[in-house]
């Protein structure tokens, strides 16, 4: 793919080129603790702040008050976690430094352009990350420059082919210096944080003239290489990678852009991603704690099968050092209400006196599909919602479609007065003394929540607008 380099430099802008000539060869004084000099000509007598990096957030680690001559040191007697930090002003406005092995170092830059005018002393690393990211900000601005023509451009053949060739050598130059650098620093900070941003290189894959569906079969085959190389350059259990965002896009960007949105094929990828990760404690919270909480939040229907996953193999289990007792209880709780009713799972039966007398029971229906309605004619989105469900249910003969509405009140005379009044005639069922269970067994917090079912009263869908129901029982039903 073109210009990954450029991608990749947008969720980093700030990481600069290292010079080949830049090796960590003196021998090293070893120093206790932390000591960063800081002047900023231009700024003076005010507080300034020491940051930095925990995945996608920023946080602050210490203050300190300039002087007269814009001098401030940040000290302490233990070392700092290594990472990305920011000096950050008052104004918010920030620059960012490596914080590595060697914590002793000074730097100097002027209010007018922090990076621009930023040198370091004592500091190898800090000079290869600030010459990098002259560098790389020359070379986005050309990428830039290249992109803006090419767009001009695109129905003068000659003229595009000149600029892609052109954005190609950028990305192939800015590839090479980042080899490099790897290549003649291993080890150090900087060379761990380049690394792990490079992408894996799909190869081209040869697909047999004489095959069928050839597009898919070298899509698939491209898939499955980038899905398992795609962590080749980084080490999940690096903790240094925990104070920079790159740990937390490369690990989100796979689980967000590179799988396949189903639970089925994301849940063997949390294993081995958390599974690598678990030879280092930091990482492992890290990455358990954004995969949990993304799954738990996520928009995507059927996900909660994966937070269910997470939650019952790497917290409930104990192998989550982090949460306390309280927590993992809130947790353990959540997890009894969203388990019963997984997608793909049997519907818990319920069986529910009706307004025409008598009992219902779910189970009982013989459609194709059946919605199960949670409602109550007091709430104002059903007051919206309620006749577009009816309309749905009236496209439908009863052997394809049935609704099993269940009121979640208790006010029986104006559930009745309602559902008389609005004539509407499928099976309308409550429970007044919560003798099913009903909330906790389809984790009912609020109204209306919409389910659908399919004949065996499996969960085909959950928590889906009328909009989305439509839909699916459209392609559904047409693919009967």
């Amino acid at each position: 793919m073109r210009n990954i380099a450029f991608v990749i430099l947008i969720t980093l802008l700030t990481l600069p080129y290292i010079s080949t000539s830049s090796t960590f060869k003196t021998k090293e004084i070893k120093k206790e603790g932390h000591k960063i000099e800081v002047t900023i000509n231009g700024l003076k007598n005010t507080d300034l702040y020491l940051g930095f990096h925990y995945g996608n957030k920023q946080f602050l680690k210490d203050t300190v008050r300039l002087d007269e001559n814009g001098k401030g040191v940040f000290q302490g007697n233990k070392k700092l976690d290594q990472g990305i930090y920011l000096i950050i002003t008052p104004s918010k406005k920030y620059f960012e430094i490596l914080v590595g092995k060697d914590q002793h170092f000074s730097l100097e830059t002027n209010k007018s352009n922090f990076m621009e005018n930023l040198k370091f002393e004592g500091s190898r690393i800090n000079d290869a990350f600030n010459e990098y990211q002259k560098f790389m900000k020359a070379q986005n601005q050309l990428s830039r420059k290249y992109q803006k023509r090419l767009k001009a451009n695109k129905e003068n053949n000659d003229s595009t082919e000149l600029l892609e060739q052109k954005l190609d050598e950028l990305d192939k130059e800015v590839k090479a210096k980042w080899d490099d650098f790897i290549e003649e620093n291993p080890n150090s900070m900087l060379s761990v944080i380049i690394k792990a941003m490079k992408n894996p290189e799909t190869p081209e894959f040869k697909v047999p003239e004489d095959a069928e569906n050839k597009d898919s079969i070298r899509w698939a085959k491209r898939y499955n290489y980038n899905k398992k190389h795609y962590f080749d350059n980084i080490d999940l259990a690096d903790e240094r990678l925990v104070r920079t965002p790159i740990l937390h896009n490369k690990v989100k960007h796979y689980f967000d852009n590179i799988l396949i949105q189903q639970p089925d094929s994301i849940i063997p990828e949390v294993d081995k991603v958390l599974n690598k990760a678990k030879e280092n404690d930091e990482t492992f919270e890290y990455i358990g704690r954004f995969l949990i909480n993304h799954y738990q939040k996520s928009d995507i229907m059927g996900m909660d099968k994966v937070f269910v996953h997470i939650a019952e193999n790497y917290y409930l289990s104990g192998d989550a050092h982090w949460i306390d007792s309280s927590s993992l209880k809130k947790l353990k709780e959540r997890v009894q209400k969203i388990k019963p009713n997984l997608i793909g799972k049997t519907a818990p039966d319920l069986k529910l006196p009706q307004m025409s007398g008598g009992h219902a029971k779910l189970h009982d229906i013989e459609s194709d599909y059946t919605i199960l309605y949670f409602w109550e004619p007091g709430c104002s989105h059903c007051k919206k919602v309620t006749p577009k469900i009816y309309d749905i249910y009236n496209s439908y003969d009863r052997s394809t479609l049935e609704v099993f509405a269940v009121y979640t009140q208790v006010d029986k005379q104006a559930w009745e007065k309602y559902i008389n009044k609005k004539e509407f005639d499928w099976i309308n069922v409550y429970d007044p003394y919560n003798t099913s269970n009903f909330r906790q067994k389809y984790d009912i917090y609020s109204t209306p929540t919409i389910y659908l079912l399919n004949k065996d009263k499996e969960i085909v869908a959950k928590r889906i607008s009328h909009q989305a129901l439509k839909k699916m029982l459209e392609q559904k039903v047409g693919e009967n």
